[in-house]
């Protein structure tokens, strides 16, 4: 089995009673990853977004990098996994690989609870004006969201498993005997660490996580547009909170390694 080594940073936090926030710097691991135990989880890599700026920059990252990221993990043999949202991964005949009732039925909802009140929840009735104001209604918008798909050139391959539910995800995993997950998609502050197969779920399931720092990017705001903070942001959270990154570049090159061993 072909071994992958790569070298990931993470922010090492000193346990040391009076350590200060300055003293907590990057650190570089070497790891050799069995190529059979490492999965790729694309995120939400969609064809349309309703936010140009954020489609055009994510397409740049996904033709440029993702692509290639996901090439060089099926020449060494490892698991490319799609993670699309439910109803963009529904669209490929690879989703029903690993789907149990909830992913075919759709999840039972729990028993209802009193408290907050269903209307302050909804904003709603006596709540209404807790509300945030909201948009005109946007045909071309919910089209948008009813018609999106995978980017083509990085649609799932032969041998590629497309995951509607993060409980899918890890029967898959189980499955397989996948203990490292290499993350890359997005967006990074919202889908690809808090969906329920995102970094976030995946790690209080026991997994490894590593981003693939330069294949995502955030959604912006008007004050942070320009330089791109929020994705810079959401890199540090990983490696503050989550678990490790690497560059795409780095990735490849570690699999291209691996072939000649």
């Amino acid at each position: 089995m072909k071994t992958i080594r790569l070298d990931v940073r993470y922010y090492h936090l000193t346990r040391r009673a009076s350590v200060t926030e300055s003293e907590f710097h990057l650190r570089t691991l070497r790891r050799d990853y069995p190529a059979n135990r490492v999965a790729l989880v694309l995120v939400d890599v969609w064809s349309d977004h309703y936010v140009s700026t954020h489609l055009q920059r994510g397409r740049e990252i996904t033709l440029e990098r993702i692509v290639p990221v996901a090439e060089a993990f099926r020449s060494v043999g490892a698991a490319v996994i799609h993670a699309p949202s439910p109803d963009c991964a529904k669209r490929y005949e690879a989703w029903t690989r690993f789907a149990g009732d909830e992913e075919a039925f759709g999840r039972s909802a729990p028993p209802p609870d009193d408290w907050p009140p269903a209307d302050f929840r909804s904003k709603t009735g006596d709540y209404e004006a807790w509300a945030q104001p909201k948009d005109p209604h946007d045909h071309v918008f919910e089209d948008i969201i009813r018609n999106r798909r995978i980017i083509p050139e990085a649609e799932p391959r032969e041998g590629d498993v497309v995951v509607v539910t993060g409980a899918q995800l890890h029967r898959l995993l189980k499955h397989r005997g996948i203990l490292h997950l290499f993350y890359a998609g997005f967006a990074a502050n919202m889908c690809v660490p808090f969906r329920d197969y995102g970094m976030r779920a995946m790690k209080d399931r026991g997994y490894d996580i590593i981003l693939v720092r330069d294949c995502t990017t955030a959604i912006e705001v008007a004050d942070t547009f320009e330089n791109l903070d929020l994705s810079r942001a959401a890199v540090i959270d990983t490696e503050v909170n989550i678990g490790y990154t690497t560059t795409h570049g780095d990735l490849v090159a570690a699999c291209r390694r691996a072939l000649k061993t």
